[in-house]
């Protein structure tokens, strides 16, 4: 028994320095006025806002963390304590933290230092209450965050994951309020809506967020202890029966794809279709990068190309006046898309890591200011760009507006998966696999890393064109200043949040950091420190992405097992915590 005090001071120790991060990051989201600007999208209406419920959100989970052991540290000694005190004490010292912002705002009102921390800012961390109740209301709420990730921490698994799914989808109603209120409305079920949702408000109504809320833990009790029935049954399925299941699946997201459009409307037709084209750059440069292993912080260069290719080709006003088809000039632009990217990856070849990714940046900034240069301008128009690019037409159909041009898009999309697929499942799939592992290993087994290296720019380049080619029609012209380095952060950002080399990832960080963001349009000023935020929680926290590639999985975690294994040892061979948990 006399290692569990020393056990126990461990996690304490941890769980103080937890509470400090925890608390700064709260306290950053105030006074750069994320909470205040957040705070005006209720998520339920008149019991919680958006501001609010993200420092909530950083703290609860950080809270939770503290109750976790290391894959570093020994197995915990003393009984439950290690999973119990710790949040509580990391929730409180981050409640501490917020409580002593809103005594600074009271005493000292720093508005020349600090500008957005005003009576109002203080008002909403301190729930509502007057000073000097406002710090211990906001001390209580952060303590009992630390209860509430204690419990979770006793709670069994699978009632664990059940309630964390409640929670989550009762926020993800009120903050998707936009694309669920006209869904319903298009489907004239104006009744429901008026019960989802406050007329004239953006949020759940109370009465609908418990109801979400019973529905859905009763719905994720049952499948979380009943499911592996269903599965075990579904196995012993015989192999046709099975196929036919899976099939019936596919043909029923089919249907829901197709009819989408007709269902949502026009303004979130337009955001899907912004998430396509994200999808189809992801696709392209997650072949790059997440199967070859090559950083590419310069894709845009390739999506400014297929752009412009397509203006040309199609435009009356653009230097060419071909007038062409499109659907005749996309394959011409997919030909220029591979050029150009063997034309790029050709003077990289020698090229890894670091250096790659600096020299791709400085292709793509090339390409912005050659495009803006006077030198090219009566070629691409300078700063003014190309305009009236036509609206595609196939078959009598002309696909103009965010409802038709969902389609070619969706198709782009699909084809895209396939290829992409198909290629991570290759011979040639293979070789980028081993290249990304050890470029030197693999070329000793006889890859020919030039040819791999080439093949991956120019297909990965092939996407971004396509990409290219359907923005550049979707708003009918292109301009130079909408081709800048954001667009390649923003692609590079979704994969490492999806998951490199996973295409589900692909797809789920485009929706998270595209789709997201166009339903919270009027927060676009905070869209890079979210993003900074998100890829850092992310790196610390899931570093293999939210749906990885199994080959990535193994990859991370056999690293981490590698490394508690050498700490372990060298531990014990100093004496230290790995044997007894005292020190040395």
């Amino acid at each position: 028994m006399e290692g569990q005090p020393a056990t126990l001071a461990r996690y304490l120790r941890r769980a103080v320095v937890l509470g400090v991060v925890a608390g700064l990051a709260a306290i950053y989201l105030v006074i750069v006025g994320i909470v205040p600007a957040f705070e005006l999208r209720p998520l339920i209406t008149g019991v919680l806002g958006l501001g609010l419920t993200v420092p909530v959100v950083a703290i609860l989970v950080i809270a939770y963390h503290a109750g976790r052991t290391p894959n570093t540290w020994p197995a915990p000694t003393g009984g439950p304590l290690h999973r119990v005190v710790p949040p509580i004490v990391t929730g409180l010292i981050a409640g501490v933290g917020l409580g002593g912002l809103i005594v600074i705002e009271e005493l000292f009102s720093p508005r020349d230092i600090l500008p957005k921390l005003t009576p109002q800012t203080t008002n909403i961390i301190g729930l509502g209450f007057e000073y000097p109740f406002g710090p211990l209301a906001i001390i209580g709420l952060c303590t009992s965050l630390g209860v509430l990730a204690a419990i979770l921490h006793v709670l069994e698994a699978r009632a664990r994951r059940a309630l964390v799914i409640a929670v989550a989808t009762v926020l993800t109603f009120g903050l998707v309020e936009p694309l669920l209120r006209v869904m319903l409305l298009q489907l004239g079920r104006s009744d429901l809506a008026a019960f989802l949702y406050q007329a004239g408000r953006h949020g759940l109504t109370p009465i609908a967020a418990l109801t979400v809320f019973i529905l859905v833990l009763l719905i994720g009790l049952v499948w979380q202890y009943r499911g592996e029935r269903v599965r075990r049954r579904y196995e012993r399925l015989p192999s046709a029966r099975r196929t036919s299941v899976r099939y019936g699946s596919f043909a029923l997201v089919g249907l829901i794809l197709l009819v989408l459009p007709a269902i949502i409307g026009s303004f979130l037709s337009e955001t899907i279709g912004t998430v396509g084209l994200y999808l189809l750059m992801g696709l392209g440069l997650n072949i790059v990068v997440g199967y070859a292993g090559l950083l590419d912080l310069g894709y845009v260069a390739f999506f400014a190309v297929g752009a412009y290719a397509t203006a040309l080709l199609t435009s009356p006003v653009s230097s060419l006046s071909w007038e062409m088809n499109f659907w005749i000039a996309l394959p011409l632009v997919m030909v220029v898309a591979a050029i150009t990217g063997i034309a790029i990856g050709a003077p990289v070849l020698r090229l890894r890591g670091d250096y790659l990714a600096i020299v791709t940046l400085g292709f793509g900034e090339i390409v912005r200011i050659l495009l803006l240069s006077d030198w090219l301008r009566p070629w691409f128009g300078g700063a003014q760009g190309i305009l009236s690019i036509p609206p595609p037409e196939l078959l009598g159909i002309r696909f103009f507006g965010p409802q038709q041009l969902y389609y070619p898009i969706l198709i782009a999309v699909i084809l895209g998966a396939g290829v992409s697929w198909s290629l991570a499942n290759s011979r040639v799939g293979r070789a980028w696999n081993a290249m990304r592992e050890d470029e030197d290993v693999a070329e000793a087994t006889g890859i020919n890393t030039t040819r791999y290296k080439l093949l991956a720019f120019s297909t990965g380049a092939v996407f971004g064109c396509l990409a290219g080619a359907f923005f550049s029609i979707k708003i009918g012209s292109v301009f130079p200043h909408r081709l800048d380095l954001l667009v390649s952060i923003t692609v590079l950002s979704l994969i490492i949040l999806g998951g490199m080399g996973s295409i589900r990832g692909v797809i789920v960080g485009a929706f998270v950091l595209v789709g997201l963001p166009e339903l919270l349009r009027e927060f676009g000023e905070y869209r890079l420190l979210i993003y900074g935020a998100v890829l850092v929680s992310m790196m610390l926290v899931r570093p293999e992405g939210l749906l990885p590639s199994a080959t990535r999985q193994r990859e991370l975690h056999d690293e981490e097992t590698d490394e508690s294994q050498y700490l372990t040892q060298a531990e014990t061979a100093i004496g230290g915590p790995g044997i007894s948990g005292q020190p040395a």
